[in-house]
């Protein structure tokens, strides 16, 4: 596994279970020791906004469930895309699901802010496979 020593995982998720087997994986997987679970992505983007006045966003990676209520991934990314650069530059989003149907499928790979899409429930190597990916060239 690639060492970036900052990296903070977000997962956002309204299932309790996912929420607490994906941290789980990611400990196990040694992927992060920043871990921050949100079971609505209101609370996720509130996080999130109170970052702005960072002097520094570490590498985020957002783990971000396509299909919850009140604000499914879709809108959540919507209104991502409002934040500030300084923000969005550093945060990578995986959406996952359980239900990959290719509606969900085209709109993921549509966005430009998402990199990849996995199924639920994460496999390890799966999500090991992609952090390298996207933090390949890491510095």
């Amino acid at each position: 596994m690639i060492s970036i020593p900052d990296l903070r995982v977000i997962l956002i998720d309204d299932n309790e279970v996912d929420l607490l087997l994906h941290e789980k994986l990611i400990a196990i997987q040694q992927i992060s020791r920043t871990v921050l679970a949100f079971n609505n992505a209101n609370k996720a983007l509130e996080f999130l906004s109170s970052n702005i006045s960072l002097p520094r966003i570490p590498p985020t990676l957002i783990l971000l469930d396509i299909q919850m209520p009140e604000m499914d991934g879709f809108d959540f990314l919507e209104a991502f895309d409002s934040y500030p650069a300084k923000i969005k530059s550093q945060c990578h989003v995986i959406m996952v699901s359980s239900s990959l149907d290719y509606s969900d499928i085209s709109r993921t790979y549509a966005n430009p802010m998402v990199v990849k899409l996995l199924k639920k429930p994460l496999l390890a190597k799966e999500l090991t496979t992609a952090v390298a990916d996207i933090f390949r060239d890491f510095s």
